[in-house]
């Protein structure tokens, strides 16, 4: 039975075009995938640890195989559930729009949260080695305008690549974008587009 984690980040909730994006992808994963099981982080109502100074600290022990300190310890016992479970999917999707060119912050968290030595990553002789296996990670996201273009200011795929290539994960896209160039209507059009042809 395959195991899907969705780490999603839609504030305006059913308002939302990257939730209804995210649903209809959802609905025909299940409809070809009766059994797949699915989990879900919503990052608007969760509340993730601090990556805070014991954190690091904690970080740096881990990477140096250093003892860590009992505040340490407590630090990394709150952030590896986190990670253990993005480990124990067999895919991850993370549903979240552009905004201001990048990830919106809590996706951020979250990332910063569980991309950490020993859990997603280690470090050997030939430098940093990712721990998840190859698994897919999908980012499922609406855009305003379109960036086919641009790509050097689209922060979210650059980021979202380059992280898979670290931790081992492979990347792919499902995109709606140019919602806000030529006004609701057109945007409407596209987004209903896109969702047709998932």
């Amino acid at each position: 039975m395959a195991r899907l984690l969705v780490v999603s980040c839609t504030p305006k909730g059913p308002l939302s075009r990257t939730r209804r994006l995210l649903d209809a992808w959802l609905a025909r994963r299940r409809a070809t995938e009766p059994a797949l099981t699915v989990d879900e982080v919503d990052l608007v109502n969760t509340e993730l640890p601090l990556v805070d100074g014991p954190v690091a600290l904690a970080k740096g022990s881990v990477a140096a195989g250093s003892q860590l300190t009992p505040t340490q310890q407590r630090a990394w016992e709150a952030i590896t559930p986190w990670a253990n479970e993005f480990l124990a999917a067999d895919e991850v999707v993370i549903a979240a729009p552009m905004w201001n060119f990048s990830l919106p912050y809590p996706v951020k968290h979250y990332l910063d949260v569980i991309v950490q030595p020993g859990l997603l990553f280690r470090y050997n002789a030939q430098g940093p080695h990712g721990l998840c296996g190859g698994k897919p990670l999908t980012l499922v996201t609406t855009r305003g305008s379109a960036y086919a273009d641009l790509p050097q200011v689209n922060f979210q795929t650059s980021y979202l690549r380059w992280l898979c290539e670290f931790i081992d994960c492979r990347y792919s896209e499902i995109v709606a974008e140019g919602l806000d160039a030529g006004g609701p209507e057109a945007g409407e059009k596209i987004l209903t587009g896109v969702i047709a042809r998932l």
